[in-house]
């Protein structure tokens, strides 16, 4: 079977989060500091605002010693793109890791594509902080991502179910929205408080 190329779509909300992070950090496209919600770079909290400043940072100096070097840049994409590169998935790959304190898999992930110890340093550096950012905002990433199987296109819920084998959906207690407009106006107090 041949592999199919991720997408967003396949995607679970914090991996979406964190490939939007490793995209706006390498390109330089940041969002500013919102006084109203105490958030920076649009979902992280204002505390987190060093730490990713000094994942740009790394960034920028694994892409200044490629530059350096003749080395190809950073095959990234921009922000908005549904498609993932190679590498977009290996940063995946490698926040994963480094969430789960695979510090030393970081390393091997990155050492098979970058052989400069001093781009893989700057690297790792960056995921690193990235990782440690999302999951003090509460974004852990699933501990497998969809790599090296054929995955659904387009079937982002259910890729990420997938992953998440070991949850039972039946222990999981869902609280549904509820609506106050006018389709409940007619519908008891009681009624309109039923939880799924």
């Amino acid at each position: 079977m041949t592999r199919l190329s991720l997408s967003l779509s396949d995607l679970c909300c914090c991996e979406r989060l964190a490939l939007w992070s490793i995209r706006c950090l390498i390109s330089h496209y940041r969002l500013p500091s919102c006084p109203e919600t105490k958030t920076t770079d649009g979902l992280f909290p204002a505390c987190f605002r060093p730490a990713l400043d000094a994942a740009e940072g790394a960034f920028a100096d694994a892409t200044h010693l490629l530059k350096v070097a003749d080395q190809p840049r950073l095959a990234v994409n921009a922000p908005g793109m549904q498609s993932l590169t190679a590498l977009e998935e290996r940063f995946l790959r490698g926040i994963i890791a480094a969430q789960n304190e695979g510090q030393r898999e970081v390393f091997v992930l990155l050492a098979e594509v970058f052989p400069d110890r001093f781009v893989q340093g700057c690297l790792a550096t960056a995921l690193t902080l990235l990782a440690d950012c999302l999951a003090g905002a509460g974004h852990w990433l699933p501990k497998k991502l969809l790599k090296d199987e054929t995955t659904i296109s387009g079937g982002g819920a259910l890729s990420s179910i997938n992953r998440w084998r070991s949850i039972s959906p039946s222990r999981m207690r869902v609280l549904w929205p509820q609506d106050s407009g006018p389709l409940h106006a007619g519908m008891s107090h009681d009624a309109s408080r039923v939880m799924h």
